[in-house]
């Protein structure tokens, strides 16, 4: 038997590589979007804050408060399910 002149094994490693560098580039794009998203409502709670909507700027700043720490849990939980 001869070898065949078009191997697909580097093919396949070829697109497993591309395919490695897109989950990257996405995993970067969503933490990014996920933090000016973070950033954005911090910032919205100190412009009520100091606009004098004081209520509504305490009532935010109150609920990031309360949900950033179960979110990041959830987070932590996440990247060690996909890692383990």
């Amino acid at each position: 038997m001869r070898v065949l002149k078009n191997n697909v094994v580097p093919i396949l490693i070829s697109f497993l590589i591309v395919g490695l560098v897109f989950t990257v580039l996405f995993m970067i794009k969503g933490f990014l979007l996920q933090l000016i998203g973070a950033v954005l409502i911090i910032v919205a709670a100190v412009f009520c804050i100091f606009c004098g909507l004081y209520l509504f700027g305490y009532i935010v700043l109150g609920v990031i408060g309360i949900v950033a720490p179960i979110i990041g849990l959830l987070l932590i939980i996440g990247i060690f399910m996909w890692i383990f």
